[in-house]
């Protein structure tokens, strides 16, 4: 055999033989990277998993509202307050984020009417007034969505208003009345608003005593107060302010 035929055997040996020892180590190597895939992944933090849930979010602003309400019940009115005639309360949390309008309804049982709510914003406050004995006189504001309603005087707001009447009441008065214990005849008691200065009711409180429940459509929102007096003192905040 000539030289030339025995480097040609030659190199096909080598190369058959390192065909196959390939063909045995690659499937060797894939099946151990498979294995160790899981464990790294299992190992591993997703970093798209979220702190804290919606739902969690909401329960702590629903706490926190109760506890700001509270706080406001049980403060004792500041000698500011008294010369200046009112203070405004925003909620906010720690970060002072306001807390959505959805989080203050559930908190303190409050029902804006579906209609209403059309027309609001999340913008909105509880304010209380210095009236008799160091009592405070409660009101809320309910902000406008600027984009869904013309500024001025607006009949669709004041008709939504009229028809919300009926249950104001009930749907109110864990703000407008803290302190009071309605039973369930009282809250469904019938009230019949009349138009004065402002749009007004007188309510029969429990104990033989008499309240009211008086609101104004002004430019920016809706107030609402157990005192037309109160809703004189805020009514110049409120027509000057610029929605927040």
């Amino acid at each position: 055999m000539s030289l030339k035929k025995i480097f040609i055997a030659t190199v096909i040996v080598v190369i058959i033989f390192i065909s196959a020892a390939m063909l045995f180590i690659l499937p060797q190597k894939e099946k151990n990277i498979s294995q160790e895939q899981p464990e790294k992944q299992s190992s591993s933090t997703p970093v798209s998993l979220p702190s804290e849930t919606e739902s969690s979010m909401n329960q702590k602003n629903v706490e926190l509202t109760q506890k700001i309400f509270e706080n406001i019940t049980q403060e004792k009115i500041s000698d500011k307050t008294k010369k200046e005639g009112s203070r405004r309360i925003n909620f906010e949390d720690q970060k002072g984020i306001p807390i959505p309008l959805s989080d203050f309804e559930k908190s303190l049982g409050v029902e804006i009417d579906p209609k209403l709510q059309e027309y609001l914003s999340n913008g909105y406050q509880i304010f209380y007034c210095p009236g008799p004995g160091e009592e405070k006189e409660l009101g809320v504001f309910l902000e406008y969505n600027m984009k869904k309603i013309y500024r001025g005087f607006t009949y669709d707001v004041l008709d939504t208003m009229k028809v919300w009447e009926d249950t104001i009441l009930p749907n109110l008065n864990t703000v407008l009345f803290p302190d009071i214990d309605f039973n369930e005849d009282s809250l469904n008691q019938k009230i019949e608003f009349r138009d004065g200065k402002y749009r007004y009711a007188e309510i029969n409180l429990p104990g033989g005593e008499k309240g009211s429940i008086n609101y104004d459509a002004i430019e920016y929102g809706i107030i609402v107060s157990v005192s037309p007096s109160c809703l004189d003192k805020v009514h110049p905040y409120y027509e000057s302010v610029e929605p927040y």
